[in-house]
């Protein structure tokens, strides 16, 4: 039988490190008052996931053009099997992240991304926590994230996420 890690990297070959959680995520709790997190699948309308898209795209590139509605409807066949997180602030996206389709009982967390001003609030937490509580609410056992950002790495493993080494 596989390893938490092995199975990890069986996901997620490649170069670099990697982070995992295995098991369910600590319980997080209600986001704070006025904070929402909407949850998307590939059925969700067009106008959601274009609000996900920007978030995602303005938090790597706060120049980043708006995503369109035919870049949105473009984006739902990678939707299959996945889902991504919004959270709102007053009704205002401010942070985003997708997870990736579950495979043999493994999921990745991708894109996952504060806009500049609101950075440093604990949004990217909030959409990490609630990503990792859909991955295993969906039957995943191992979630993994890869970064080459010091500040998300802090983050990642202040929530429980330990390394694994790709050799």
């Amino acid at each position: 039988m596989q390893t938490h890690g092995e199975r990890a990297l069986a996901y997620r070959p490649g170069d670099g490190d990697l982070l995992m959680l295995a098991g369910p995520p600590a319980a997080a709790g209600p986001p704070p008052a006025g904070v929402e997190v909407v949850v998307l699948g590939e059925d969700a309308p067009a106008a959601l996931l274009r609000e996900n898209l920007e978030v995602n795209e303005r938090g790597f590139d706060p120049a980043a053009p708006e995503v369109s509605e035919a870049q949105a409807e473009a984006f739902r066949p990678q939707m299959r099997g996945a889902r991504t997180v919004t959270v709102r602030v007053g009704g205002t996206a401010v942070a985003g992240g997708m997870m990736l389709p579950i495979r043999d009982g493994v999921t990745e967390l991708a894109g996952i991304a504060t806009l500049a001003a609101h950075r440093r609030r604990g949004y990217g937490r909030i959409a990490t926590e609630a990503l990792a509580r859909v991955a295993g609410e969906l039957g995943a056992e191992v979630v993994v994230v890869s970064t080459d950002n010091p500040a998300a790495r802090r983050l990642y493993l202040a929530m429980g996420f330990t390394p694994v080494r790709v050799s």
